[in-house]
């Protein structure tokens, strides 16, 4: 083959190395604007409907946060919920609403008056029936602590207790599946509190909401009994 015949087709071939080149060119750079100008999240809903359900969320989560502080709440339940000043006080970080709105009015009205909870009858005085809706929605939201020891055996002594006096019909087999929302869940409350509440519960020094269906079987238990249950409590996953 000549010169000018190799120079022809090799020509030839660079051209069309360009048109491809060009072609794909154009097509990735189609592709590449698309993917730009797609939404970051393809799973997101961004209806405006569903913004502005965010945007109440949101504001709905800032008031109780505020509140949350305002009322000094975090001062014995810690910041997060789950890490109270002393452990007389209560988890309350993903309690039932029912349950922590049922207490607050309680504690409000002074139907619930026995151990700490006189230290903060003064402040719910302060709180309006609208402030403790918003309390207890926030709270109820805030994620859940953790056991406070290793797992309890399945067949442990506070296992078979637990099942014994019938504590699972109110309160759920694994202690925070509770039959109705105005029983509470109790797993990862430290043991004194537990023990606190069902002592009191037992002598009638608390007596509000849902625990006398709790108190006809607390004379069916001992002391070393809620001893080992209120261990028991305490070491179930929250």
């Amino acid at each position: 083959m000549s010169f000018e015949a190799r120079f022809e087709c090799s020509t030839i071939l660079i051209e069309i190395f360009y048109m491809k080149l060009i072609r794909y060119g154009i097509t990735i750079l189609i592709l590449l604007s698309l993917v730009a100008l797609a939404p970051k999240n393809l799973n997101e809903n961004t209806t405006p409907e569903v913004s502005l359900l965010k945007t109440e969320l949101t504001q709905a989560n800032a008031i109780g946060d505020s509140l949350y502080h305002n009322k000094t709440c975090f001062i014995c339940h810690g910041e997060d919920g789950k890490t109270p000043l002393d452990p007389i006080y209560p988890t309350i970080a993903g309690q039932n609403i029912n349950y922590i709105l049922q207490q607050m009015r309680d504690i409000k009205s002074g139907a619930r008056d026995n151990n700490q909870t006189a230290a903060m009858h003064g402040i719910m005085q302060l709180v309006s029936d609208e402030e403790l809706e918003i309390l207890a929605q926030y709270v109820s939201e805030l994620p859940r602590g953790e056991a406070t020891g290793p797992p309890p055996e399945r067949r442990s002594d506070g296992s078979r207790l637990f099942r014994r006096k019938t504590c699972f019909t109110c309160h759920g087999r694994d202690g925070k599946t509770p039959i109705m929302p105005e029983y509470p869940k109790i797993t990862g409350q430290s043991p004194e509190y537990v023990k606190q509440q069902i002592h009191d519960i037992k002598s009638g020094e608390r007596s509000n909401g849902m625990t006398m269906a709790m108190k006809s079987v607390m004379f069916l238990v001992t002391d070393e009994e809620i001893d080992i249950i209120s261990d028991y409590i305490s070491k179930l996953a929250p």
